[in-house]
């Protein structure tokens, strides 16, 4: 009898990119969840010390209950704590005895101001705003005044580029103006100075040592891509892995992506 097949994060992807249907799973991602949940089965949230980074994109009013379902999950396991803690971790500065999150949001959608923020204001849990500057004013992103608001809220900004465009596709003058020109709009619009970056896409070929090298190049002190393992005590701010969501997803969904 043959031994029965492993379901697994690596094969359900496999699967679905073979079949042509992670692209439509994206649109919804309610079924997206389902179907990654049975994976979940062979995982559970954290509970060693480590540092997680979960992000979500937008979050629409229809799943604001089901982030506060992720947010109470990760509360339980452990802290959550701002960007700049999140830091000090990787630098020495704090040993985790147990499982500590860092929560952050990519791209410049309307639903921060409407959904996340009030959640987040309500809960008392810091988070990163990463922003793709090219977006804010357009049609259903934020404005400049909103990112203020957001910002006088006591939330923290980092880039997420100027187009949203692959890193890797970029020849070296315009890949490099994607790390300047939105940090230099970013500083002048919200008066204060942006010094994390978070890769678009950001997988292991989205971004390489030249991405990195101009990131410090530029003046950041982080740099974050879509890399899932736990960080630790000295591993480096310009190599931080944070695991990508959909608050639509179910817990066992989340477990593909936060784990020990």
């Amino acid at each position: 009898m043959p031994s029965p097949t492993l379901i697994t994060p690596a094969s359900v992807k496999k699967r679905l990119n073979e079949l042509g249907l992670r692209s439509k799973l994206r649109a919804r991602p309610r079924v997206q969840g389902r179907i990654l949940a049975p994976a979940g089965a062979f995982r559970r949230l954290p509970r060693a010390a480590g540092l997680f980074l979960p992000f979500y994109h937008d979050v629409l009013p229809e799943y604001a209950p089901d982030l506060r379902r992720h947010l109470a999950a990760f509360r339980r396991r452990g802290p959550l704590v701002s960007w700049d803690d999140a830091l000090k971790i990787l630098a020495g500065d704090h040993e985790p005895d147990g499982p500590v999150f860092c929560l952050s949001f990519d791209d410049a959608h309307l639903s921060w101001r409407d959904v996340v923020v009030p959640m987040l204001s309500e809960l008392r849990i810091p988070a990163m705003f990463f922003v793709t500057t090219g977006l804010i004013g357009r049609p259903g992103n934020l404005s400049w005044d909103d990112c203020r608001a957001i910002a006088a809220a006591g939330f923290d900004f980092g880039s997420h580029s100027v187009t949203h465009r692959r890193l890797t596709d970029q020849g070296d003058d315009d890949a490099l103006r994607e790390f300047a020109d939105s940090k230099r709009e970013l500083e002048s619009e919200l008066q204060r100075e942006i010094r994390d970056f978070a890769a678009p896409y950001g997988s292991d070929v989205d971004f390489g040592e030249r991405e990195i090298a101009y990131a410090e190049e530029t003046g950041y002190r982080s740099f974050a891509s879509t890399l899932r393992p736990a960080m630790y005590p000295g591993d480096s701010p310009l190599a931080i892995n944070r695991q990508g969501l959909h608050p639509a997803w179910p817990l066992w969904a989340v477990r593909t992506r936060v784990h020990d």
